[in-house]
């Protein structure tokens, strides 16, 4: 795991953002002793490969993770994203479970994190119940976010994932800065097939590609 942790601290001693977050998930609950630390990433720095042990919980206090799967056919599969406040689906499985990662996390931005070791993971759940529920309902959003891909891939209308991409990311300006092969990571399929969805659009008048980037055109004849 490419990044720097600081000295634990005990529980009491956060405050500002940092503290209101804590006492919000339940952390600065009863005597039990606590101590948390950070990490701390840069953009590109892989967290966490298949086969490496899970050794910390964290939560995400800024930045984003990117939790990819590269398959058999070496496509790569963007599962899930991790933002502020959240937690990591296969990270708290295999704390749970004792097992090791099946699948890659990258920072996609510098980021800064909360982190509980293993042992005291195993101790905020078992004494904080407002802990034990944020994991749950966190654990729960992740886990239908998975069946909602299974669906997606499993039924795949590409032009229709493509458009959905472009609406929900474009700016006021209509530009799309993303690459084709992010773009069809982030949708699950193969890059050739995005850019021949791409080619039809621009045949169409409906989108421009631009190096680096994606012109939506005609927004309307994308929904």
């Amino acid at each position: 795991m490419h990044k720097t942790a600081d000295e634990t601290e005990n529980k009491s001693n956060f405050s500002g953002a940092e503290g209101k977050l804590i006492k919000s998930l339940g952390l600065n609950e009863g005597s039990f002793s606590l101590r948390i630390g950070h990490i701390v990433a840069k953009r590109g720095d892989v967290l966490f490969c298949p086969g490496d042990e899970s050794k910390a919980f964290l939560i995400l206090l800024q930045g984003c993770i990117r939790v990819d799967l590269t398959t058999k056919s070496d496509r790569e599969i963007v599962l899930y994203r991790v933002k502020e406040a959240e937690t990591c689906l296969i990270t708290t499985t295999a704390l749970l479970q004792s097992e090791v990662y099946f699948a890659r996390g990258v920072a996609e931005t510098d980021i800064k994190a909360l982190a509980l070791s293993a042992s005291d993971f195993h101790t905020a759940l078992a004494v904080s119940p407002v802990f034990a529920q944020h994991v749950l309902s966190d654990y729960a959003r992740r886990v239908e976010s998975l069946v909602g891909l299974i669906d997606r891939l499993t039924s795949k209308d590409v032009k229709a994932d493509i458009a959905a991409a472009l609406l929900a990311e474009m700016d006021e300006d209509g530009v799309v800065t993303i690459t084709q092969t992010a773009l069809a990571r982030n949708i699950g399929t193969a890059r050739e097939v995005v850019s021949r969805k791409l080619s039809e659009l621009e045949t169409h008048g409906i989108v421009k590609r631009e190096r680096g980037r994606i012109r939506v055109l005609d927004k309307t004849k994308l929904m």
